[in-house]
C-alpha cells in the first residue's frame, strides 16, 4: 500500500513520502513555493511509465538508455479535473523501430499509475480523524 501524510497550514502544504517532503502551492497557500499538485500528478504518471519501460526493456535485453517524457495536462472544469493528458515519449538507445513500439505497449499495459487514470478509482474514502 501507498501512503503518504500531507500537513496543510496557512501559506505552506507539505506532502511527507518517507523521508522526503514535497512543497505544494494551492489557490489557499500564501506561497508560491513548490509545485502545483497537477505537475505532480502528470509527473507520476510520467515516472511510473519510464520505470515500467525500463524494467521491460530489461526483461527483453532491449539496449534502453534513456526516456525522455513531455507531459501535457489539459484542464477541465465542473468538476475541476484533469481531462486530457499528452505524452510524447522518447526511446534513446540502439532500438529498432519494432522494439521501440514494444516497449511503449509494455508502458501502457503496465503503467500503475496510467491503469488507475483511464480505469479511474473504484473507491476515495475521506473520513474525519480526531
Amino acid at each position: 500500500m501507498a501512503q503518504v501524510e500531507l500537513v496543510a497550514r496557512r501559506g505552506k502544504i507539505e506532502a511527507h513520502i518517507g523521508k522526503e517532503t514535497i512543497l505544494f502551492k494551492s489557490r489557499g497557500a500564501e506561497s508560491e513555493a513548490g509545485y502545483w499538485p497537477v505537475e505532480c500528478l502528470l509527473a507520476a504518471l510520467g515516472s511510473c511509465f519510464a520505470g515500467t519501460v525500463f524494467a521491460y526493456a530489461q526483461t527483453k535485453n532491449f539496449p534502453l538508455e534513456e526516456v525522455v517524457a513531455r507531459i501535457n495536462g489539459e484542464l477541465g472544469s465542473s468538476p475541476s479535473r484533469v481531462q486530457k493528458i499528452e505524452m510524447e515519449v522518447e526511446l534513446i538507445g540502439n532500438l529498432t523501430h519494432e522494439e521501440k513500439e514494444r516497449i511503449i505497449k509494455a508502458g501502457e499495459r503496465g503503467c500503475t499509475v496510467m491503469n488507475t487514470l483511464r480505469g479511474g478509482v473504484e473507491e476515495i474514502a475521506t473520513k474525519l480523524s480526531y
